[in-house]
C-alpha cells in the first residue's frame, strides 16, 4: 500500500508544482488585463466627460456638478460667440472650429481649479465660478473678455478679431438652473443687442443701476 500510495502522491504532487508555477505568471497577466481595461474605462470617461473639439466639459457633465454646487452660492456666466456663422461662411468651418477652441482654452485658462467650464452650444459656454462676490465676478468677466479678444485677432492667419458676449446670473435664495440660466440667458441677449464684445451683469446684482460692462 506504501508503495502504490506514494506512485500516487508524486503525479499529484507533481501537478500541483506545475499548477502553482503557471498560476504566478496567470495572475500576472490578470492583473495587466485588469490595468489595461481601467485605463480604457478612463479613457473612455475622458471622451464622454469632456468636449472633443474644445477641451470643456461637455453639457450634461457640466449642469450636473452645477446643481450639486448651488448650495455653495457663485455666479453663471453664459459667453457666446459674436458673429460666429459669419466666421464660419467667410473663412471655413475648420478656422471656426479653431475659434471655438481658443474660446474653450482662454476659459479654462481664466477660471479657478473649483470652477467649472462646460460647452453648452454650438458656440455656447458657461462657467460656473463658486462662492464669488459681485466685485471678483464684474472682475472676471472683464478679463475673460478682454483675453479672447486680444488672442482672437488673427486666427490660421485671418484676421477673425473674434469676441464674445458674456451673460451673468448670481446665484440666489431660491435660485434653481432653470431660473439661473434664464436669467443669464436674458443678460446675454442684452449684451448681444447693445453691440456685443461685453458682458451684462442684472442690476439686481451690484449696488448699481443698469449695469451693462461694455468695451467697444
Amino acid at each position: 500500500m506504501t508503495g502504490q500510495y506514494q506512485a500516487m502522491v508524486g503525479p499529484l504532487l507533481f501537478t500541483a508544482i506545475i499548477a502553482s508555477l503557471i498560476a504566478v505568471p496567470i495572475s500576472i497577466v490578470a492583473l495587466n488585463i485588469v490595468k489595461t481595461v481601467n485605463k480604457a474605462v478612463a479613457k473612455l470617461e475622458d471622451f464622454v466627460k469632456f468636449d472633443q473639439l474644445t477641451g470643456v466639459l461637455a453639457r450634461s457633465y457640466f449642469l450636473e456638478p452645477v446643481r450639486q454646487r448651488f448650495s455653495d452660492g457663485g455666479a453663471l456666466f453664459l459667453v457666446d460667440a459674436d458673429h460666429f456663422k459669419q466666421i464660419n461662411d467667410t473663412y471655413g468651418h475648420d478656422v471656426g472650429d479653431m475659434a471655438l477652441r481658443l474660446i474653450g482654452q482662454t476659459l479654462n485658462f481664466n477660471v479657478r481649479k473649483s470652477d467649472l467650464v462646460g460647452r453648452v452650444g454650438g458656440e455656447e459656454f458657461a462657467i460656473f465660478l463658486k462662492g464669488v462676490g459681485d466685485q471678483e465676478i464684474v472682475t472676471r468677466a472683464e478679463q475673460i473678455r478682454t483675453a479672447i479678444a486680444e488672442n482672437g485677432k488673427v486666427i490660421a492667419g485671418h484676421e477673425i478679431n473674434l469676441t464674445v458676449s458674456i451673460g451673468i446670473a448670481k446665484i440666489k435664495k431660491g435660485s434653481t438652473l432653470t431660473l439661473i440660466f434664464k436669467e443669464a440667458d436674458e443678460n446675454l441677449y442684452s449684451a448681444k443687442n447693445a453691440g456685443r464684445n461685453q458682458f451684462v451683469y442684472g442690476p439686481s446684482n451690484l449696488n448699481l443701476p443698469d449695469t451693462i460692462a461694455t468695451a467697444n
